[in-house]
């Protein structure tokens, strides 16, 4: 299952809102309200494939092609997924 949904906001005209869902299994609002549900889609579509490495047709990772230096070919989207702070030792 996703850890990413999309949500209608239940007023008129309708509103989507992009929801995560966090540690405890509570569903926070991440992004919206989206007036368009293409929108909310693609925003969902982003959020869940960031970081995840692109695979060539027979599976194997891809490379990235140092030419493109604004485009991450390794991975789906273009982007690295951000890298996680640690804490500091006292």
């Amino acid at each position: 299952m996703s850890e990413y949904i999309i949500a209608e906001t239940g007023e008129f005209p309708a509103q989507y809102n992009v929801l995560k869902k966090g540690d405890d299994g509570i569903f926070i609002p991440i992004f919206g309200p989206y007036l368009d549900l293409d929108d909310a889609k693609r925003k969902c579509n982003e959020l869940a494939n960031a970081g995840k490495r692109a695979r060539t047709k027979s599976g194997h990772f891809k490379s990235d092609d140092p030419s493109t230096p604004d485009v991450n070919e390794a991975y789906v989207g273009g982007k690295k997924k951000a890298k996680k702070k640690t804490a500091k030792k006292k």
